[in-house]
């Protein structure tokens, strides 16, 4: 992510996809730009298990790493997948187990204009940061029939937004992280930490393949739990039930 904080222009050595930030953050100033690392992996263990992974890096600090005392430098998440196709011999059933978990003030910047975002929306997880998630996810057809199910467990830590607490506790990357609680004994869910359930099971009939025209029906539950009730976070239980008819001519969604 860059700023034209000096008037100079767009700096050429961005596109070094070798790059050495801190040699160029030394010419810019450390308001210039931010820099983030990501490495995603795929390993097919064989025709029906695939195992999946993502790993992202935004500071790094060795002597806060290996300190142990939970520094907020320690700003990185992961990924941790599973695909299981044809599951236990039944055809066309797919399986798939996926845990996520980002640590405070990952993706924010003290120049908030850096931070990994696009449009007041984060650019990775619709969570932002501080958060711990599981994903399981069972999907079936048989011939024209086909049922999914979906299940989202969460822990996250907000912000509290009062007079007497204004704190950034790490889970919002549009605050300032030189607002942060702290510097040590960072943990993942701190803040006004909120647990969450989401599930979404849905079963239809397909009437023309031709268009993907189908015929379906949709129950979807969603308890949002935060420990404590404020202006910005309260606690909500919604159901939703639907029934219809849609067309899919292009498939734009895909689970990781």
């Amino acid at each position: 992510m860059w700023a034209d904080t000096n008037g100079r222009g767009f700096d050429v050595n961005y596109l070094n996809p070798i790059i050495f930030f801190r040699a160029i953050e030394f010419q810019t100033g450390q308001g210039a730009g931010n820099a983030i690392l990501g490495l995603s992996a795929k390993y097919k263990w064989n025709n029906k298990v695939n195992l999946y992974g993502q790993f992202i890096l935004d500071e790094f600090s060795l002597g806060d790493v290996t300190g142990g005392n939970k520094s907020w430098k320690n700003k990185f998440g992961f990924q941790l997948g599973a695909k299981y196709f044809n599951a236990f011999k039944v055809d066309n059933l797919l399986l798939q187990a996926e845990y996520n978990q980002v640590r405070p003030y990952t993706y924010s910047h003290n120049t908030e204009i850096l931070n990994y975002g696009h449009f007041n929306q984060p650019m990775a997880h619709l969570w932002g940061a501080n958060f711990r998630e599981l994903v399981l996810i069972g999907r079936y057809n048989y011939k024209r029939w086909f049922a999914d199910a979906k299940f989202i467990i969460g822990q996250r830590g907000f912000d509290f937004n009062t007079d007497e607490d204004s704190f950034a506790y790490g889970g919002d990357i549009y605050t300032n992280e030189n607002n942060r609680v702290g510097d040590t004994g960072i943990t993942i869910g701190q803040g006004n930490k909120t647990n969450s359930f989401m599930t979404e099971l849905q079963a239809g009939y397909l009437l023309n393949p031709e268009t993907n025209l189908k015929l379906f029906t949709n129950i979807i539950y969603r308890d949002f739990n935060p420990q404590t009730i404020t202006s910005t976070t309260t606690d909500s239980n919604t159901l939703w039930f639907s029934i219809g008819l849609r067309t899919d001519l292009f498939n734009w969604y895909n689970d990781f």
